[in-house]
């Protein structure tokens, strides 16, 4: 982000608060000595920024240029071993930490060298708030674990695959959710090494400022933590003025189910009684549905290197095998890649509503990607790295394999649901993108 204003967000920010130019300026007057103008706000200095950002009551943040995001970011090897970082737990020398590419604010995914031996227990951490895909690199297995008390879920050995005609599909992998606790140790007396992409949460803010302390804490109080969907419904039908009693007799479901159904998760009610209720309220009846997840009893979804060999398939001019994911985590998802393609055309065969990164896992390949009708082309070899926008056509030729992840920071399925529902979309789409339009007033 730079310091300059965005022409297209401060007129944005303009319609927002019912103010046009001329009034702002009126506002402004006896703060700045001179007028503004949409068409020339370069010349603004930092003071004038927060003067106007003070008038309109947002941080200044709201209406200042963003860089784009490129088409894509490609990190070498060696880029990659300059972001090496130690790591002590437990006394020791742990882990090394190394940085993939990513845009400037993104969460990034990280390798991680395993060095804890495998005489010593691995000392858990703490978890994190992001969701998380990890994957075992190899060159050897390593041991997970997952908890204080020691299981078959908790503790497991977390293997590669030794098969030499499937070993493009690396190793084991699974899904980790939020505050999952983990760490790692090694399995034997040589290396391994972990793929571990951890994306953003989109419940964060929530953990920030935007609730204040009295919200959350109340929001806490509310909350069915087991069926937080049934609170939400109840919510959703309290919010617009609709009581059990008044929902029952229009519905005709018995007023008894409906406060059993919100008192105890054991009871339940239909998809179509849910229908009945949304209708009512004017709600999607999806939102409210109880949800089932494949998970384990610490709330992660192992994937050994066998489960993905089974989903071996074909795709455009690849191969692909699955990696393990979560509908907890809808964007979050990825799979192992086989390139066996010596064309010497450009292929642009991929292209996908998520941002995703690569990493090289063999051999040699090229890359190529579709900007505003031209292709780049690069050479990738095993080490490197390659971040892809969203909708940015793009694909590989060669001999190698790579790990594919794709997440929602770039665009994800919260906005998509948004655009679903979007009315005359293809104005919305025409007009939002860089809409310079005010909401209809009369300038002098």
């Amino acid at each position: 982000m730079n310091n300059r204003i965005d022409k297209i967000k401060l007129n944005h920010w303009l319609n927002i608060r019912k103010t046009s130019i001329d009034v702002l300026n009126e506002l402004l007057s006896n703060k700045l000595n001179h007028k503004i103008s949409l068409d020339d706000l370069e010349s603004l200095d930092n003071h004038s920024i927060e003067i106007i950002s003070e008038t309109l009551s947002i941080p200044k943040e709201n209406i200042l240029q963003n860089d784009e995001v490129p088409a894509f970011i490609f990190n070498t090897k060696k880029e990659i071993e300059k972001t090496k970082r130690p790591i002590r737990r437990g006394g020791i020398h742990y882990y090394n930490y190394y940085t993939l590419p990513s845009p400037k604010g993104y969460v990034a995914p990280v390798l991680i060298d395993i060095l804890c031996p495998k005489d010593k227990m691995p000392v858990l951490n703490n978890g994190h708030l992001e969701p998380a895909i990890t994957v075992s690199l190899g060159p050897n297995d390593i041991y997970a674990r997952f908890a204080k008390k020691i299981n078959k879920d908790t503790f497991l050995k977390f293997r590669i695959n030794p098969e030499d005609k499937t070993n493009w599909i690396v190793g084991s992998n699974y899904y980790e959710p939020s505050y999952c606790l983990h760490t790692y140790s090694r399995a034997t007396n040589g290396p391994g090494r972990i793929l571990s992409y951890t994306t953003r949460s989109y419940i964060e803010n929530l953990f920030g400022s935007k609730l204040n302390e009295n919200s959350f804490n109340v929001l806490k109080k509310k909350l069915n933590v087991e069926r937080p969907n049934r609170t939400f419904l109840f919510q959703d039908m309290y919010n617009k003025g609709y009581d059990l009693d008044y929902v029952s007799k229009k519905t005709k479901i018995n007023i008894k189910k409906l406060e059993n159904y919100f008192k105890d998760n054991k009871k339940k009610l239909s998809f179509k009684e849910i229908s009945k209720i949304c209708y009512l309220i004017n709600s999607n009846p999806k939102d409210y549905i109880d949800k089932k997840f494949k998970e384990d009893p610490v709330g992660k979804y192992y994937f050994d290197y066998k489960d993905s060999i089974k989903t071996i398939r074909n795709f455009k001019s690849y191969q692909i095998a699955s990696i393990a994911s979560s509908s907890r985590a809808p964007d979050l998802a990825g799979y192992f890649l086989k390139v066996k393609n010596k064309t010497i055309k450009s292929v642009t065969d991929l292209l996908d509503n998520n941002c995703s990164h690569y990493l090289v896992t063999k051999g040699s390949m090229n890359f190529f990607a579709e900007e505003n009708k031209k292709i780049q082309k690069l050479k990738i070899k095993e080490g490197d790295s390659l971040w892809v926008a969203t909708y940015t056509k793009h694909g590989f030729s060669g001999d190698g394999a790579l790990i594919k992840i794709s997440d929602g920071q770039n665009f994800n399925y919260l906005e998509k649901i948004d655009i679903g529902n979007t009315y005359n979309l293809k104005m919305t789409l025409a007009r939002g993108r860089k809409d310079k339009v005010n909401w209809g007033y009369d300038t002098n």
